[in-house]
């Protein structure tokens, strides 16, 4: 399991950090995939309020190369001082890789759009570890 903060505060105030896992492998189609799940916490330090809009991740493998976009159905609120955990999937072909993206919000206070990017997610399968 890794644990990441970001060195440096996003604009806003918002502060993320991520911790990733190793689920299961499983078949579709035929098709050998291995799932993994990162728990993301975003912290508003800052003075305004914000909603989180949309995802967006890039999921890096040995070559292979994967983009998505998540638009969420209830986009969470963060009142100053609060945060909310949410829960990525990652369906990868090869035992390891990682994830760069953002999260699209907006300040509530002045309408205002922004990304806050989170820090990079390392995923491994424990058997690579050992």
């Amino acid at each position: 399991m890794q644990k990441k903060n970001t060195q440096i505060e996003n604009i806003k105030g918002i502060r993320i950090s991520v911790k990733s896992k190793f689920k299961k492998p499983f078949f579709k189609q035929n098709k050998l995939l291995y799932l993994f799940r990162s728990s993301i916490v975003v912290h508003n330090f800052g003075n305004s309020n914000i909603q989180i809009l949309s995802n967006y991740k890039s999921i890096l493998e040995p070559f292979f190369k994967k983009d998505s976009i998540l638009k969420f159905t209830s986009k969470p609120q963060l009142k100053p001082g609060k945060k909310v955990k949410i829960y990525l999937d990652h369906f990868l072909k090869s035992k390891a890789g990682i994830v760069n993206g953002y999260f699209s919000m907006i300040s509530l206070d002045n309408s205002k759009k922004f990304k806050a990017y989170f820090p990079p997610i390392k995923l491994t399968h424990p058997e690579i570890l050992n």
